[in-house]
């Protein structure tokens, strides 16, 4: 009788254990969803209120190699005011003067007339913002791609034909 006590008791134990260990892990699970949903939820509060940074990871030229960056570029809306500074790396059809600026993507505090575009928040989770300016002759037209993940795609291009695009993800600014 006590070997059957012996083995009895150790497979309750096996039971505990295992009913203890999997409350944990679901316990763990349920914590990193809310966690999850609560990041969400502020990604998608910042991108509603137009009030984010774009931290560039990927600078995607046309016909060129694609560079990874380090933090070295980002552009800043914060309500319809866009600030950046983007490279343009390709071919300019046009003798430039004044600098690498002239042909880089370039808003400093500038104030734009900024479209919002809804549509496929339901569908995708995408949002989609689209203005025009920037210093240098002739003026840029930026279409941002932004999704719930926090991840983004800035698409830039111009009347002179250039076109650039960068891989971002989203950062929340911190408030003062």
């Amino acid at each position: 009788m006590k070997y059957w006590q012996k083995i009895m008791k150790r497979i309750l134990f096996f039971i505990c254990t295992m009913v203890l260990l999997s409350s944990c892990g679901a316990s763990g699970r349920a914590a990193r969803t809310a966690e999850e949903a609560a990041e969400r939820a502020a990604i998608v509060q910042a991108i509603e209120q137009a009030d984010f940074i774009l931290d560039v990871n990927h600078i995607i030229p046309q016909g060129f190699p694609a560079k990874s960056t380090t933090g070295e570029y980002e552009l800043r809306l914060k309500g319809d005011v866009v600030t950046t500074r983007l490279p343009f790396i390709g071919v300019s059809r046009e003798a430039t003067y004044a600098g690498v600026d002239e042909i880089s993507i370039v808003f400093e505090d500038e104030k734009v007339d900024l479209r919002r575009d809804f549509s496929k928040v339901s569908s995708k989770g995408e949002y989609t913002y689209i203005f025009k300016g920037g210093k240098g002759r002739t003026p840029w037209t930026v279409t941002l791609d932004i999704f719930e993940s926090g991840s983004a795609t800035i698409r830039c291009t111009n009347s002179d034909g250039r076109v650039m695009t960068y891989y971002a993800n989203l950062v929340i600014p911190e408030k003062k």
